[in-house]
């Protein structure tokens, strides 16, 4: 499959709940080969990272100001559960909201924590999973005005 498809439903459904006020960059490396995944489990773990953002966002939203970004690049010689592998897809999903708050973010990845009120704390659960399933990791930085998920996912094996 091709990961910009994903990016692209996913881009697609955040701007249908969203249509004012929020921005969906793309930027996109279209050098990048295909992948070997489920396209609707990959699509539901960019989509929870998605929203997530957007939650963030909300105020930004109102301000008509928000910005989701989201970039493909290729890296060279990474190793992923332990196998390493001559290329590796980064997918960075990149926001300028508030950030995450710097006690939650070593626990954003566990069942049940959700930075957010009404927020389930699964989101990110099954993102990993579903990640980890295609043989690729999930991480992320976030200080304020910036916070970025970067999904890493197996190409080609060394």
């Amino acid at each position: 499959l091709n990961i910009h498809e994903v990016c692209e439903r996913v881009r697609s459904i955040i701007l249908a709940e969203h249509p004012k006020g929020l921005t969906v960059k793309r930027d996109y490396d279209l050098s990048l080969p295909e992948i070997t995944g489920d396209r609707e489990q990959l699509i539901q773990a960019v989509l929870n990272i998605a929203q997530n953002a957007v939650h963030a966002l909300k105020e930004r939203i109102a301000e008509g100001d928000a910005e989701l970004v989201f970039k493909t690049r290729v890296s060279r010689q990474v190793t992923l559960a332990k196998v390493r592998y001559k290329l590796a897809l980064n997918l960075h999903i990149r926001d300028n909201g508030p950030g995450i708050a710097p006690g939650l973010i070593e626990k954003i990845f566990y069942p049940l924590v959700s930075g957010t009120a009404g927020g389930s704390g699964l989101g990110l659960t099954l993102s990993q999973t579903l990640i980890g399933q295609h043989g690729g990791l999930i991480e992320c930085e976030s200080k304020p005005g910036c916070t970025e998920f970067l999904i890493r996912l197996p190409i080609a094996k060394a």
